[in-house]
């Protein structure tokens, strides 16, 4: 229940930032939103860049769309993935 509050948390927060990329917020919001979405992208991609590197070839065609979930959700889809082992 609560990875499922964390993954729904971090869309939102996905949301948010890229909402600022399409209608920019006023200038002090503007810088802070734009920092948060450089963090998010890097430390994320950073994350998916070290699953990807790691899976077999097996694992990418089993399912294609892990890389991308980790991306978005971040540690809360690695806490999924601990649940259901």
């Amino acid at each position: 229940m609560f990875i499922f509050i964390g993954k729904v948390l971090y869309a939102l927060v996905w949301l948010f930032l890229v909402f600022n990329l399409i209608h920019p917020y006023p200038r002090p919001a503007n810088v802070v939103t734009n920092i948060g979405l450089i963090a998010f992208v890097v430390t994320h991609g950073l994350q998916a860049w070290m699953l990807h590197s790691t899976m077999t070839k097996q694992e990418k065609q089993q399912d294609k769309f892990k890389v991308l979930r980790l991306f978005l959700f971040g540690v809360f889809e690695s806490l999924s993935w601990k649940d259901k082992k």
